[in-house]
């Protein structure tokens, strides 16, 4: 319509010059100049007639929050966010809106402008590391549906995934796993060690010290990389110096950030001895969480492992089974004590099947620092795979280790 209504304009302008006034050509270019303007104006009335209502909010970021952190907007509402980054850079995305940017101090603030069209909470993040507490540095942004508020949570966006969770730090409980998500595309790492030596070693505690507390033994290390092969869908490969490797997957059916705060993972492994060679055993398991309030998330595990006794780093003298088999409740519990810091409990009772030894427990404090997840823990066995819990622990002896995680994203 507009191409029809500027050609016509022209051809009147072209007949003119030509019939009527060759002598002020100036003055002729000026009045179809004039009249082309007028057209488009007419037949475009939102150039600078129509502009549609834009709700704009300020946003100041600085270590390790954002002000303000709640927003609320109306379904269907376009929303202009002015970040500006007071200390250092500061990267804002919100999950399911397509929102990301950076604002960097001492520049102009980054403008970042959406379409609120889903209604729903949207938690947004600091994605560019900014500090020990860069974990911590969260919002909510709530679109409105008319008068009420939608609980529903946002789709399954893959971006979603990049976000960091201080009630789900890490892809681990101590030796369980959890229902945190990986992006698509990207890898995860992670580092498990006990110390071999029991805490009780020697007469009573008291050569702890002297040992550094185990330091000065043997230990068992295992290196575990992990990979988002699909939205929802990971990949593990772990290797101790036992000479074992795990393979294992899991798949999100329920996200543990979704309105109700359940999270519902399929889980399935395979170990296997002498590099992968022989004494397999497989796991086939669910994860289920549950948040509770914005303080602690809680674990169940069934899982049905075979060829336990195949794994056995604790085996229990004359101890005989009839069954090679073993059906294992794991529970745990991570709560968050302060920022990003969280105290873990897990245990591992096996209720049917295959029982030797005790059931596995153990203790651990975890922190976001610089980047890295670190976990200390204490444990009543060496075991740092199901399988491997599975087989049993030790009835008096604790064993300290630590864990060391990095996600690349």
């Amino acid at each position: 319509m507009l191409g029809e209504l500027v050609g016509e304009s022209l051809n009147v302008c072209w007949q003119l010059r030509t019939a009527s006034m060759p002598s002020r050509p100036g003055n002729l270019l000026a009045w179809c100049a004039l009249k082309i303007v007028l057209v488009v104006a007419i037949s475009q009335p939102s150039i600078g007639l129509a502009q549609e209502s834009v709700r704009q909010i300020n946003i100041r970021a600085e270590r390790f929050t954002f002000e303000p952190s709640d927003i609320e907007v109306v379904e269907g509402q376009r929303v202009r966010l002015v970040v500006e980054a007071v200390d250092v850079p500061h990267g804002i995305g919100i999950a399911g809106l397509g929102v990301e940017g950076v604002a960097r101090p001492g520049a102009e603030p980054a403008v970042l402008e959406f379409l609120a069209d889903r209604p729903g909470r949207y938690r947004f993040v600091c994605t560019v590391f900014c500090g020990v507490n860069h974990g911590e540095m969260l919002g909510e942004l709530t679109v409105v549906s008319g008068a009420e508020s939608d609980d529903s949570r946002t789709l399954d966006d893959p971006s979603d995934d990049r976000a960091a969770d201080v009630l789900e730090l890490d892809f681990h409980l101590v030796t369980l796993p959890t229902t945190l998500r990986i992006p698509h595309k990207r890898f995860a790492f992670r580092l498990t060690h006990r110390f071999s030596r029991p805490l009780d070693a020697g007469p009573g505690y008291g050569n702890l010290l002297e040992d550094f507390f185990g330091f000065d033994s043997s230990a068992f290390i295992g290196l575990e990389l992990r990979y988002g092969v699909a939205p929802g869908t990971q990949i593990t490969v772990y290797r101790n110096n036992n000479r074992n490797i795990q393979l294992s997957g899991k798949y999100n059916l329920l996200r543990s950030n979704s309105a109700d705060g359940v999270g519902l993972d399929a889980y399935v492994s395979i170990e296997g001895m002498n590099n992968f060679r022989q004494d397999y055993s497989p796991v086939f398991g669910m994860i289920v969480s549950k948040r509770v309030a914005d303080r602690a998330t809680l674990y169940a595990q069934p899982m049905w492992i075979g060829n336990t006794n195949k794994l056995l780093l604790h085996p229990e003298p004359n101890f005989r089974s009839d069954s090679e088999n073993a059906l294992l409740a794991g529970l745990g519990a991570r709560f968050r004590v302060r920022g990003s810091t969280n105290v873990i409990v897990e245990s591992a009772p096996r209720v049917a099947g295959f029982a030797n030894g005790q059931h596995h427990v153990s203790l651990a404090v975890e922190k976001i620092v610089g980047g890295h997840v670190f976990q200390v823990n204490v444990s009543n066995g060496l075991g740092s795979s199901p399988a491997q819990i599975a087989g049993g622990a030790t009835g008096n002896d604790w064993f300290i280790g630590f864990n060391l995680s990095r996600k690349f994203f």
